[in-house]
């Protein structure tokens, strides 16, 4: 009988920052050599193991609803294979134990230390608090974390602009958008931060426009120049860029022509 279409789940992003995971993870290897010391049986190598799946998934996500290969091979190759161990003497199966466990301590610390590679300055400024916006998140977190920062700055542009059209309303793209969206001067704009009753609040206004305006720029030069994006930490701030045009979008002031 001929099969259906393979569902394809749902990708489920990261829950964590890199900065809560890192000490977590330090966490579970300290406990780690606690664990090498008990029986592969004992229940407390399994709540360990628990513990430490729910740490990687919340840190790395489900890629395509499936675990992230970080924790797989944490979690799920280095297992206890009771089944292995038929024929073993009890001795040689604690030896196995044992060098399963410090297979995971090693493959723990490299998750750390790429943990600590997507942990950039950026975020130092609120550790443990900063998050992308939903939507930045939605497009470009799972490419960011991979390492196609160029593909990640690309869709969180994308994503800001076409928003600016949504709420706008308006048909245009690029910097007549951003001109007609923002810009005051003869006309209402689209999209107001402020009540531009000073001429604060008018600079104000003008430094926004300039933001987004930028924005186009970037998305405009994705094919002319890759060593923008080849840093993880410049990518961050790039998709921190994003999200915080996502969210000043948030608390604007629309104004739609009828």
């Amino acid at each position: 009988m001929p099969r259906g279409p393979k569902q394809v789940k749902e990708t489920v992003p990261p829950t964590i920052s890199p900065h809560q995971a890192i000490p977590l993870l330090h966490q579970q290897i300290q406990r780690l050599e606690e664990i090498m010391k008990l029986h592969d049986d004992d229940p407390k190598v399994d709540a360990w193991e628990s513990t430490t799946e729910n740490i990687l998934t919340a840190a790395f996500g489900l890629p395509n609803g499936e675990l992230h290969p970080n924790t797989f091979n944490i979690i799920k190759h280095h297992a206890r294979g009771r089944l292995f161990y038929v024929g073993m003497t009890d001795a040689d199966r604690q030896q196995d134990f044992v060098k399963s466990q410090q297979t995971r301590k090693a493959l723990l610390e490299a998750c750390i230390e790429q943990l600590e590679t997507l942990a950039p300055p950026a975020a130092q400024v609120a550790p443990g608090q900063y998050r992308f916006h939903p939507e930045i998140e939605k497009v470009s977190g799972r490419l960011f974390r991979g390492g196609y920062y160029r593909e990640a700055a690309l869709n969180a542009y994308i994503r800001v602009i076409d928003d600016v059209k949504a709420r706008s309303g308006l048909n245009l793209d690029g910097d007549p958008l951003m001109n007609r969206a923002f810009g005051f001067e003869k006309q209402t704009p689209a999209i107001q931060f402020n009540s531009l009753q000073t001429e604060a609040e008018r600079d104000e206004q003008r430094g926004f426009m300039f933001l987004f305006k930028g924005v186009v720029g970037l998305r405009n030069s994705k094919a002319h120049s890759n060593r923008l994006f080849n840093d993880p930490n410049r990518a961050h701030e790039y998709l921190a860029l994003a999200s915080l045009l996502m969210r000043l979008l948030e608390i604007a002031t629309v104004n739609r022509t009828p």
